[in-house]
């Protein structure tokens, strides 16, 4: 039993033990299993491993070759970055000199186009002088042609071409150049003269204010004449006459009233319903000169003194005395402006005031005519010995010498001055320029003819002139006037190629492009 008891103990335990070994064993097989599982997996994952490594490698060697890709192109990139930068200052700098080029090529085609307008300036220039010469060289031949009595109608031919040229191409002043507008004047046979009216010399000319066709005339033998132009006639009529008076002015008030004063002392009126009425003139000795006054008065000049006389009532308002002879008078700042003998000049600011100078000091010789220019603000003084002087605003004086004899008159009109002599000349100025030269406007056929007086009528197309032995003129100073009488003659081809020449194509002067004179 005991020995059964430890047997069965024994292998109970042997059993236990194999038990237990075999459970070892069973789970080292499990474990060897699942180490040769792990050894597996080991292996796989190490092989994944070694996968993942290659294609860490690959990727990394990857990596590499897109780094120096990357680098290489860094590289690329900078380097076409320094050759963009100078591309791009090349073409700065091409751009600049471009630039440069471009202001340089505007200036020279500036520099062209300047060239080319004094070009063509002076072409215009020079072609405008050439045909200004061809209009005087038309208008001397117009004027020789007509003075010499030849063919008076090729004349007037030649003076309307050479008028055509002048006011296509020249100006105003060009068109009174001695050569052009004597031809017109002559041609146009603008004047007219009716001989020996009066009897005495005509000493002054009025117009009337109800009509610019009828003008009053007065003469050294006491007459008195209304005169009215009736197409190219005049129609006169006697209005006084008495060969003891003496009358050397005229004057003719707005309502048509005329007075005429005598050398004798007597002023006479005749009213505008033709009746008459004489006043004999106090304290004045020889009066010779009638001017305006205010609004109603009458500035009667005489040899000394100056007589007031007040148009509306007819009666002698006062006498003013001077020191000195009078020589001539005008008006300047609308005051009477008086000259004596020694070289005196007053100006009459009231009844019984005189503002009293010396006349400029390159006025040479006794003042016999003055005019004011209120346009220009220019004096002109008419000497003794024919010589005139004008003087500028500015103070420059320019002498003028036109007139053998003294001077009678002085008149403005615009920019031109217009003068009479008792060389029996009329005169027209143009004295704005350097060099001036007279336009002979009317010379009396009669040796002993002097000029006395001279007006304009009331439009200033003609002026009027009168002289010592009765005569008086009408004479045309109207370019436009002058053109139109001479519109109908033309030259005929031949006669152009003949006088103009064939460098200038032929023209019929249909129409004229400045619309027809100055």
């Amino acid at each position: 039993m005991a020995a059964a008891a430890i047997g069965l103990l024994g292998w109970r335990a042997e059993h236990e033990r194999a038990a237990r070994l075999e459970l070892q064993l069973t789970e080292l097989s499990k474990k060897e299993k699942r180490a040769v599982i792990e050894q597996s997996i080991n292996k796989q994952m190490e092989e994944i491993a070694y996968e993942q490594k290659r294609i860490s490698d690959e990727r990394s060697d990857e990596a590499k070759k897109q780094a120096d890709i990357a680098e290489l192109e860094k590289q690329n990139a900078m380097v076409a970055q320094q050759e963009a930068e100078e591309q791009r200052k090349k073409a700065e700098e091409n751009a600049e000199i471009a630039k440069e080029n471009a202001n340089e090529a505007k200036k020279l085609k500036d520099s062209a186009d300047v060239q080319r307008d004094i070009a063509n300036v002076q072409r215009d220039l020079a072609q405008r002088l050439s045909y200004l010469a061809l209009g005087r060289s038309l208008g001397a031949m117009a004027y020789n042609q007509h003075q010499s009595g030849g063919n008076k109608e090729l004349a007037a031919r030649l003076a309307y071409a050479s008028y055509w040229f002048t006011d296509t191409y020249g100006n105003e002043n060009d068109l009174y150049h001695v050569s052009v507008i004597q031809a017109l004047m002559d041609t146009s046979e603008g004047q007219r003269k009716w001989s020996h009216l009066h009897k005495g010399g005509v000493t002054g000319i009025g117009l009337m204010p109800e009509d610019e066709n009828k003008l009053v005339t007065v003469s050294s033998y006491g007459e008195i004449f209304l005169h009215e132009m009736q197409g190219d006639n005049l129609k006169t009529t006697k209005l006084f006459a008495n060969s003891g008076f003496d009358f050397r002015s005229v004057f003719v008030d707005e309502s048509g009233t005329i007075f005429a004063v005598s050398r004798t002392g007597q002023l006479v009126i005749v009213k505008s319903d033709g009746k008459t009425e004489q006043k004999t003139l106090a304290d004045i000795a020889h009066p010779s000169a009638l001017e305006k006054f205010g609004d109603e008065v009458l500035a009667i000049i005489g040899e000394r003194s100056i007589a007031f006389f007040n148009m509306k009532s007819h009666q002698q308002q006062g006498t003013l005395q001077l020191g000195h002879r009078i020589t001539a008078s005008g008006r300047i700042n609308k005051h009477l402006l008086l000259f004596d003998e020694r070289g005196g000049m007053h100006e009459l600011v009231s009844f019984d005031k005189l503002e009293t100078k010396a006349t400029p000091a390159a006025i040479k010789g006794i003042v016999t005519a003055f005019a004011h220019s209120d346009e220009k603000g220019t004096n002109t003084y008419g000497t003794s010995d024919g010589k005139i002087y004008v003087e500028e605003n500015g103070g420059k004086t320019k002498e003028l010498v036109g007139h053998r004899s003294r001077i009678t008159r002085l008149r403005f009109k615009g920019n031109q001055l217009y003068s009479s002599s008792y060389d029996g000349k009329m005169n027209l100025w143009l004295y704005e320029g350097e060099k001036v030269e007279p336009i002979l406007l009317f010379e009396s056929d009669e040796s002993d003819a002097w000029i006395r007086y001279f007006t304009f009528d009331s439009p200033k197309t003609h002026v009027w002139t009168g002289d010592n032995n009765g005569n008086l003129t009408r004479t045309l100073i109207s370019v436009p006037m002058m053109v139109n009488r001479l519109k109908g003659h033309l030259l005929s081809e031949e006669e152009w190629h003949n006088y103009v020449g064939k460098s200038a194509p032929y023209q019929q002067f249909v129409s004229n492009t400045k619309g027809g004179g100055k």
